[in-house]
């Protein structure tokens, strides 16, 4: 008989239950923010972003409504709260890997758990462009699913999704997250 241990994180194993027998299955579960922003990247058209785009700060609860409404019910992927897992990416942003001594440094691809991280990285990103024409720069946001992005990894193909970089997402307050005090 296998015994499983389940107890809350950060308490110690004398407040954990114990479990005799049984397999145990794993979920990968998404925040539901991230999956509703894969659905509204994988539904919204051009068309739609450029509405949006121009009602700008006057953006109304309809507008808003109809496009998370399209989300939910016209998106092919990301339907499930479990298992579909997005990745989100910037095509423009790159990371540069330190090489060893005298080696040329690797470029690779940030790819990010979270769509509010990747926001915020490609926003301190622009903030610190010197070129006035970079800072206008629309970033090219695509998702993908980690399922097929592991397929991909197998694959040859024009971009090389070996070399990319996984990054968790950054909680909104605590130790070292964007709302922490100094």
């Amino acid at each position: 008989q296998q015994e499983i241990k389940l107890k809350q994180p950060g308490a110690d194993d004398s407040e954990a239950e114990v479990f005799t027998g049984g397999d145990v299955e794993y979920r990968l579960v998404p925040d539901t923010r991230d999956l509703l922003g894969a659905r509204m990247l994988l539904t919204m058209t051009p068309e739609d972003g450029e509405e949006m785009k121009k009602a700008g700060d006057t953006m109304t609860p309809e507008l808003a409504q109809k496009a998370v409404e399209k989300a939910m019910t016209e998106s092919p992927e990301f339907k499930e709260n479990y298992n579909e897992i997005p990745i989100f990416l910037i095509a423009q942003m790159r990371m540069q890997k330190p090489s060893e001594e005298g080696a040329v440094p690797k470029t690779i691809l940030p790819m990010y758990f979270s769509l509010q991280t990747m926001v915020a990285t490609w926003q301190q990103f622009m903030s610190a462009q010197a070129d006035p024409e970079l800072k206008d720069m629309e970033p090219a946001i695509n998702v993908m699913n980690l399922h097929k992005l592991v397929d991909m990894m197998t694959q040859p193909s024009e971009i090389d999704f070996r070399s990319c970089l996984l990054l968790p997402p950054i909680p909104p307050t605590g130790a070292g997250g964007p709302g922490a005090s100094p």
